[in-house]
């Protein structure tokens, strides 16, 4: 079963048929088959495949540009993406498994082909299994601040990850920085204009928000800091 997983995945014209008849599918199959049939479309564990790299075009089917959300939460920027932008592709690495269930159960819902969802920890993922140059964009969202000194080193603004976004991203690619943990902010934006052109904004109050957090946050009236990037 986990080398099908893997198999339907890079194969992207079946992949992408699977997730356009993926709502019709669903309401046919047990509970047990409907995992399977949501890996095999849209789910991909790197435990099961050893961070093998992916080839994006023959994972999508297309050569259309992908948009990379790392930590992806409920799945709200990538479903509105999706939906919104269908000449894109994209990928969300979502780490929390319950998290990541939730993106594919309602990416596969709405038969959306253009959206894959890696569960894992970004870091290895960025690292091992995108290409050079492979990414039009990347948006991280309100990732955890990890407040505590002598956990900082796991905060995904870090040098050895900013390495690999950079190598990733496509020449004139752009990337997006949204925080509400003002500390990491000053600390994240600095170190982000070491490997980017970047800027300092905050988003207006009429501007839509991306994430679920986002929205809470806006609506307890905590600040949101913002910094995009480019290469």
């Amino acid at each position: 079963m986990i080398a099908l997983n893997h198999d339907l995945l890079v194969a992207g014209r079946d992949a992408r048929r699977l997730a356009g008849r993926m709502p019709a599918l669903l309401g046919r199959c047990s509970i047990q088959s409907t995992e399977v049939l949501l890996d095999l479309g849209i789910g991909l564990n790197p435990r099961d495949t050893a961070f093998a790299p992916l080839d994006l075009s023959e994972l999508f089917g297309n050569d259309h540009p992908v948009v990379l959300e790392i930590g992806s939460g409920k799945g709200r920027f990538l479903i509105s993406g999706a939906t919104e932008q269908p000449e894109n592709n994209f990928i969300g690495v979502e780490k929390s498994l319950h998290y990541y269930r939730v993106i594919r159960d309602r990416v596969a819902k709405r038969g959306l082909p253009n959206v894959r969802v890696i569960n894992h920890d970004a870091f290895p993922v960025v690292q091992k299994m995108l290409p050079d140059a492979s990414i039009r964009e990347v948006h991280i969202y309100f990732p955890d601040p990890w407040p505590r000194p002598k956990e900082q080193k796991r905060r995904i603004i870090r040098p050895q990850v900013l390495v690999e976004i950079q190598r990733v991203l496509a020449a004139g690619g752009t990337g997006i920085y949204v925080t509400d943990h003002r500390e990491y902010f000053e600390n994240a934006a600095p170190l982000i204009a070491e490997f980017f052109r970047s800027e300092q904004r905050v988003p207006a109050p009429d501007e839509p928000p991306r994430t679920n957090y986002e929205a809470k946050y806006r609506a307890d009236g905590r600040e949101i800091y913002e910094v995009r990037f480019w290469k």
